[in-house]
């Protein structure tokens, strides 16, 4: 059988879909946290950032299948983090969606030291779309930041969001 990817590639793709799972429950976990809170129209931004999350890891196994590599589905940990105010989850959003970047950009120069043109041109697409997660996450700690931690802000900033 022909090899379209090195098996050094393949791993992080592999680790690089768990990270994407990884995302997608962090965020699932902060919805819940703050749909417990009676914020159900922030807990619906992550709702849907979940949703976002599990298409890229989606988007990393179809390349993986579609280059007929065996496919590994990484354990997940359980999430449990501790927030006092919702700028600590600002704080976790924002970090996650600076971390997926890195990790992106670190397969993409791999991939071009491989002349893997394939891996290389779908994580330049994945780079694009981490522009707009850049965006979101910004924006929500910039947001994070003018309640200054206070949930009575965070409650008004809520149901500004409004059905």
């Amino acid at each position: 059988m022909i090899k379209l990817i090195s098996e050094e590639l393949r791993q992080v793709l592999i680790n690089q879909l768990g990270h994407e799972k990884t995302n997608a429950n962090i965020y699932l976990f902060i919805a819940a946290y703050l749909k417990n809170k009676g914020l159900d129209h922030i807990a619906a931004h992550f709702e849907d950032q979940h949703n976002e999350e599990t298409q890229h890891s989606l988007i990393i196994y179809n390349l993986l299948t579609d280059l007929n590599a065996d496919v590994l589905i990484p354990e997940i940990n359980e999430i449990n983090i501790s927030f006092n105010t919702i700028i600590d989850a600002a704080n976790v959003y924002l970090n996650r969606e600076i971390e997926t970047t890195d990790s992106l950009i670190e397969i993409k120069q791999l991939a071009i030291d491989e002349n893997n043109g394939v891996v290389e041109e779908r994580m330049r697409e994945m780079i694009k779309l981490q522009q707009n997660e850049y965006e979101e996450a910004t924006s929500f700690m910039d947001r994070a930041l003018l309640t200054n931690g206070d949930w009575k802000f965070v409650l008004l900033w809520d149901q500004s969001l409004g059905d």
